[in-house]
C-alpha cells in the first residue's frame, strides 16, 4: 500500500530518532493509520516496525561536503512542503524542534504551512522556548506566532502546559499533557556487569557514575566536574560518555576536569555513543548522573527507567515527577556541593536499588499507554 494513502502524517524534522520511532510505534499500536517523514538512518527501523514512511531527507552523514549539505537541505524543505500539501486534509503532527539558527524561516513558514493544509494540525512543544533562548525577545515573539496555529498542542509536562497558557495565551482546551514514552528502541544486552566493564575498559571494581548523552551547557557537566572533587566515596569513578557540539564549552569541561583534585577518577569519552553500545554502558555503571542547570524533561530519564537504571539528578524542571526514593536520588541544592552530596548518598545505599523493580514500575510510561490518550486527534 502506498504511504500516501495513510490518513495521518508524522513530521519529526530530524528530531531524535528513538523518540520518533517510539512515538510512531505507540500511535500505530493504537490503530492510527500513519506515515512518517524519514531519513536514511531511520529507514531500517521503520521497515522493521512495519511503519509507512517517506524518506525525504536522505543522508545526514556529517562528513559530507558543504555544498552537498546545502543541496540536501534545500531539497529536504522542498520535499517537506510538497509532501505536506499531498497530505492536505489529514492530521499532520509536527513532533520535532524548529531550527533555532534559521528560526525566521522555520518559525514563520512551517507552522503556517502545516495549518494551511492540515485537517488537524498537532504540534509537540518539547520546550516552551529553545534552550538558551528563554530571554530572547525575538524568540518570544516568534513562538507567540508559532503557537497561534496548532489545533492541538502536546506537552510532556504540566509545567510546559502551564507556561503555554500563562506566557503565550494558548487555550488550555488545545493542550494535552502526556509523558515521554520509554526508549524501547535501544537494544538490550546479555553482558554481565563485569563483562560490560571489561568491554568498555572500565575498572572491574568500585562504584561508577555515568553522564550519558549530548554535552551542552544547560546539562551542567562542568558543575559535575567541580562536584566530583567534593565526592568522598572511596574508589568511586565518574565517566562522561557523549559528544559536545560547542568547542568552547568542551574546553571549559576539560579545564574543570584537569584542575579537580580527583581528576584521576574522572574520564570523558568524547564522541557519539551508538545505540548498540548504550545498554553496555548502563549495565557497567551504577547510576546515571544528571547535573542539569535547567530542563523541562529529558529522554535520558526514560532510557534509564526502561533499563531500571538509578538516577542521581538535580531538582530542576519536572525531574522530580519521575525520580523517587526507589529509582534514584535528587539533590538538596542544585550546585556542586549538592551534587556531590547526592552522589555520596547514592553510593552509600546503591545496593538497595533494584533494577528489575525500577523497570517494572516504569511500564506505565510505555508509548502504547501514552499514545492511547491522544489517539482521538488522528483520523
Amino acid at each position: 500500500m502506498s504511504a500516501f494513502r495513510a490518513k495521518n502524517l508524522l513530521v519529526p524534522h530530524d528530531f531524535e530518532v528513538n523518540y520518533a520511532i517510539g512515538f510512531a510505534r505507540g500511535l500505530v499500536a493504537n490503530g492510527v493509520d500513519l506515515a512518517v517523514l524519514s531519513f536514511d538512518d531511520m529507514v531500517p527501523m521503520l521497515h522493521a516496525a512495519g511503519i509507512a514512511h517517506h524518506n525525504i531527507r536522505g543522508s545526514l552523514d556529517p562528513d559530507r561536503k558543504v555544498w552537498q549539505k546545502a543541496v540536501n537541505l534545500a531539497r529536504y524543505y522542498l520535499r517537506l512542503l510538497w509532501t505536506v500539501f499531498r497530505y492536505r486534509g489529514s492530521t499532520i503532527h509536527f513532533t520535532g524542534l524548529l531550527t533555532s539558527r534559521i528560526i525566521l524561516w522555520d518559525g514563520l513558514l512551517l507552522p503556517f504551512w502545516f495549518w494551511l493544509w492540515a485537517g488537524t494540525y498537532v504540534h509537540t512543544a518539547h520546550n516552551v522556548l529553545p534552550h538558551s533562548r528563554e530571554n530572547s525577545r525575538l524568540f518570544r515573539w516568534m513562538y507567540a506566532w508559532i503557537y497561534r496555529f496548532p489545533d492541538a498542542i502536546i506537552a510532556h509536562t504540566d509545567r510546559v502546559a502551564e507556561q503555554l497558557v500563562v506566557e503565550f495565551g494558548v487555550d488550555p482546551a488545545k493542550i494535552t499533557t502526556i509523558s515521554i514514552g520509554l526508549n524501547e528502541e535501544m537494544p538490550a544486552t546479555t553482558l554481565s556487569v563485569s563483562a560490560a566493564r571489561k568491554q568498555l575498559g572500565l575498572p572491574p571494581d568500585g562504584p561508577i557514575a555515568l553522564f550519558f548523552g549530548k554535552v551542552e551547557p544547560y546539562k551542567g557537566v562542568d558543575l559535575l566536574a567541580e562536584a566530583w572533587g567534593l565526592v568522598r566515596t572511596p574508589d568511586a569513578r565518574v565517566v562522561v560518555a557523549g559528544w559536545c557540539p560547542d568547542e568552547g564549552y568542551a574546553k571549559t569541561i576539560r579545564a574543570a576536569i584537569a584542575r579537580s583534585p580527583q581528576s584521576a577518577t574522572m574520564e570523558w569519552r568524547e564522541g557519539f555513543v551508538p545505540n548498540e553500545d548504550v545498554a553496555a554502558w548502563l549495565q557497567a555503571c551504577d547510576a546515571v548522573v544528571m547535573p542539569y542547570r535547567n530542563i523541562y524533561q529529558s529522554g535520558v530519564v526514560f532510557l534509564c527507567l526502561r533499563f531500571g537504571m538509578p538516577i542521581v539528578a538535580t531538582r530542576v524542571g519536572s525531574l522530580h515527577d519521575y525520580i523517587d526514593a526507589d529509582s534514584g536520588v535528587l539533590t538538596e541544592t542544585n550546585d556542586p556541593a549538592g551534587i556531590a552530596q547526592a552522589l555520596d548518598r547514592f553510593f552509600s545505599t546503591r545496593d538497595r536499588f533494584r533494577r528489575d523493580e525500577i523497570a517494572r514500575r516504569a511500564g506505565k510510561y510505555s508509548w502504547d499507554r501514552q499514545c492511547l490518550t491522544i489517539k482521538h486527534l488522528y483520523r
